[in-house]
């Protein structure tokens, strides 16, 4: 039997305020559960881009060279003496002026030496002056006056010697008196001969053949002095150039000499790209030529270098020629490696985009053709590059206009604002 309760009456506060509260939490849920999300409304701007007209023009194909940057002069310093190392006046990294002393050696042997060289010249100077034309004279005049006596006395001899003759001869004196008188003829005979030879030495020593031997002596001496001097000199080594100490390679207290290098010196600033080229190329380049050049480790446009030197001959080693070519820029340090682009080709009408403009999708090269307002994706054919444009072979037209910044914010279809349209050659 199914039981019916019937409430009557009047409801408690507290119960009609407790299912009002829960009817209202039953309504809001409601709502929500019957509200359908729909997807918000974006506006769509255009992407702002920079742009390109494509053009025909001349274009270079170039090569590429690495190339090691160094100082257009660079000094190797050695002493031209050998001896220990007094003192080290400068380091790497100071920057010197032509004439400034690098270091010095102990100089107590080589100031010996020069005063030894002194001393010599000054007894080949003696020398000379005893043979000079005053002294001469006097010698000769008294070799001159000993040979007359000498003739003089043999004459006087050689007259006893005849008288006494006859008389021995006729009997008047004896053997013995003779005997005598012909000694003394032949001992003044002798004495004469002697101051002859004397004679003649003397001119023949005081002739031209003797000035010309002390001369010589003396001429030798000199040079011995100049070259103790220059070894005195040599104890004090100097930087040839203004520059900057590159290399150091002595301390105090060791032992140098003309065969240990010391200090290398570089003029940084003058400096050259050297690089070595075949002979296809080397004939395409000469003196003064202007050459694009890149260095990684510098930021910024490439350099313009001009092309100061050409080996006329190749390395018989690499079969390369050299070429130097020389910069000028900010930052540019020797040792520092760069990229030299070397024009090997020129067309007259080729077809050119930025190298800015191009990219590859999928290993393809692409550009962003404008077209209608909005970025269109296109597959093209590239060829060589000046570094700054690319050949195009296929896939673009001139009067085409090209995006060459902001690709990386663009879908293909995309609405663009172009901010520059230019021609290639003018960008």
């Amino acid at each position: 039997m199914r039981t019916k309760i019937t409430l009557s009456g009047r409801v408690p506060a507290s119960f009609a305020r407790r299912d009002a509260a829960l009817l209202l939490a039953l309504a809001v849920f409601a709502g929500f559960g019957s509200c359908t999300r729909r997807p918000a409304v974006v506006p769509s701007f255009p992407v702002a881009v920079l742009t390109a007209t494509v053009a025909r023009g001349p274009f270079s194909v170039v090569e590429e060279h690495s190339a090691r940057i160094a100082a257009r002069r660079e000094v190797d310093i050695s002493s031209k003496v050998g001896g220990r190392v007094q003192a080290v006046l400068a380091d790497i990294g100071s920057r010197v002026r032509a004439g400034q002393t690098l270091f010095t050696i102990e100089s107590g042997d080589y100031e010996a030496r020069y005063r030894q060289a002194q001393a010599a010249l000054q007894s080949a100077n003696a020398s000379l002056t005893r043979t000079s034309e005053a002294g001469q004279e006097q010698q000769i005049i008294q070799a001159q006056a000993a040979a007359d006596a000498a003739q003089v006395a043999f004459t006087d001899a050689a007259g006893l010697y005849a008288k006494t003759k006859r008389l021995y001869d006729a009997g008047a004196i004896p053997k013995q008196q003779l005997d005598d008188v012909d000694a003394r003829c032949k001992s003044a005979e002798i004495q004469r001969d002697s101051a002859r030879k004397s004679l003649a030495l003397v001119k023949e020593k005081s002739g031209p053949q003797s000035d010309a031997v002390a001369e010589a002596q003396v001429n030798e001496a000199k040079a011995r002095l100049e070259l103790a001097a220059s070894q005195l000199e040599a104890t004090t080594v100097r930087s040839p150039i203004d520059g900057l100490v590159s290399y150091r390679n002595v301390e105090a207290g060791e032992m140098t000499g003309p065969s240990t290098p010391a200090f290398i010196v570089i003029d940084e600033s003058s400096l050259l790209a050297e690089t070595g080229v075949s002979d296809r190329v080397v004939g395409l380049l000469r003196t003064g030529m202007k050459i694009r050049v890149s260095v990684d480790t510098l930021a910024g446009a490439p350099l313009e270098g001009v092309v100061d030197s050409i080996s006329p001959a190749a390395d018989p080693r690499t079969l390369l020629y050299r070429v130097r070519v020389l910069l000028r820029g900010e930052g540019l340090r020797p040792g520092m490696l760069a990229r030299l682009r070397i024009p090997v080709e020129t067309r007259s009408e080729a077809l050119l985009v930025p190298e800015s403009a191009a990219f590859s999708v999928d290993g393809a090269d692409s550009v962003y053709v404008v077209e209608n307002g909005a970025a269109k994706l296109r597959r093209i054919t590239l060829g060589a590059s000046d570094g700054r444009s690319v050949e195009v072979l296929g896939g673009l037209s001139a009067g085409e206009t090209v995006v060459i910044a902001g690709q990386d914010f663009l879908n293909d279809g995309e609405k663009v604002d172009a901010r520059r349209t230019a021609p290639i050659e003018k960008l």
